[in-house]
């Protein structure tokens, strides 16, 4: 058991690493993508439109790449996900046109969900049965919090950083950092043996049954109001910066490592909250209260730095919640592919949010887009919460299962 527990161990260096740089990528072009789309001439109901576009792309990928993962090994995917990003990136900072700026935007849309839950997969499916909740859960907190402090370091890299080099340069540097996380991943982490007797469409429609069945109801609810509350906040923080203050590339910086410092802490209070391991308990009630703070800003009711500190710390919280939860519900042989399931539930419900949120800004005014969206991740919050209360099966974690290496 102990020359397990040391491989399993051994794979956290490398696990936390590659979290924290692909989420500093990911935060270099999060800092100020809106800026740039904005200041390339992209109007309101047109950026909803693109934002929304990437994400229909990006769901008609999940599930077929979680299915690739399980079928032809985790990390094998993870290396291509992580190249089609990165070059995703290095195109649209390098774009000069729409036309250019739309076509990186749409191989970001397909890396991106090639390599979600690969990282996690290739950690998690090496534990045994020993102490599985904990661990399980001690992985996921681990990740959330790693990749966290990587949106600090990106943000803290936009602050820094754009004193020098413009918007587009920054987004470059992010997409060269993600080519290099993809060079070194086969260097970096053992292959995954992945499951060669079983079909693609086999292992997607397993999938599919479990996740659309009573079980997994109260995840799919949670799941939807995260994604709701998130996706308002990814696309409203820099217009209402802008409102408040103007455009300024330095002070997104600031703006924004004020805010991925205050998810890293959610993610580490995360520990505190669940120490009865009862993430169905606190990640409704938690995911209701993320569009409060969005909405009380955009009134004038709150100071805007304190809104979006208060949403990012009931996001970083809420997020590591969330992910026990799924992990634990998740089987070994389907992990990657159950992970890209509910992927598909937080793209669809990121689709209608941003672009129902680009014709709400134009109609209404961004005050009141901001308002109703948050209205949605109140609901199905209810939602969870009232379902996992009814199904008590939705709180039955599986066990380990026989796929592959085990730690």
């Amino acid at each position: 058991m102990a020359s397990k527990k040391a491989r399993e161990s051994s794979l956290l260096a490398p696990y936390v690493s590659f979290t924290v740089l692909s989420a500093t990528a990911d935060f270099l072009f999060g800092a100020i993508f809106v800026t740039i789309l904005l200041g390339r001439g992209v109007d309101p109901w047109l950026l909803g439109l693109a934002l929304g576009a990437g994400n229909l792309v990006s769901l008609l990928i999940e599930a077929p790449s979680g299915a690739l993962g399980d079928r032809f090994g985790h990390r094998r995917l993870m290396v291509v996900g992580l190249a089609l990003w990165g070059a995703g990136f290095a195109l649209f900072g390098l774009a000069n046109g729409l036309v250019a700026t739309f076509c990186g935007m749409c191989l970001w849309a397909i890396g991106f969900p090639l390599q979600s839950g690969t990282l996690t997969a290739l950690v998690v499916n090496r534990i045994g049965s020993h102490a599985r909740t904990e661990r399980i859960s001690r992985t996921v907190r681990f990740g959330q919090v790693a990749g966290n402090s990587g949106a600090v370091l990106g943000a803290a890299s936009v602050m820094v950083a754009g004193t020098w080099w413009p918007a587009d340069t920054l987004v470059m540097a992010g997409g060269l950092l993600l080519v290099t996380l993809a060079l070194l991943a086969p260097v970096c982490f053992p292959p995954s043996p992945g499951q060669p007797g079983r079909r693609l469409t086999t292992i997607i429609r397993d999938s599919a049954r479990l996740v659309a069945g009573r079980r997994f109801l109260p995840l799919v609810a949670l799941t939807a109001s995260l994604t709701a509350g998130t996706s308002l906040l990814v696309v409203s923080w820099q217009p209402l910066l802008l409102t408040t203050h103007g455009e300024d590339v330095r002070l997104n910086g600031v703006t924004l490592l004020a805010m991925t410092s205050s998810l890293a802490l959610g993610a580490v209070c995360a520990r505190f909250v669940d120490r009865g391991r009862r993430p169905r308990t606190w990640a409704p009630m938690l995911a209701a209260l993320v569009g409060l703070p969005l909405v009380l800003t955009a009134h004038g009711l709150l100071p805007l730095a304190l809104g979006l500190v208060a949403a990012e710390f009931l996001i970083g919280l809420t997020g590591v919640l969330s992910g026990v939860w799924q992990q634990l519900m998740f089987t070994d042989a389907d992990r990657n592919t159950m992970f890209s399931m509910l992927g598909m539930v937080a793209g669809l419900v990121r689709a209608l949010v941003l672009v129902s949120f680009g014709g709400l800004w134009e109609s209404l005014g961004l005050t009141w887009a901001v308002t109703v969206m948050s209205a949605v991740g109140v609901v199905t919050a209810v939602a969870a919460e009232v379902l996992a209360r009814a199904l008590p099966e939705s709180t039955r974690f599986t066990e380990a299962t026989e796929t592959g290496p085990r730690a």
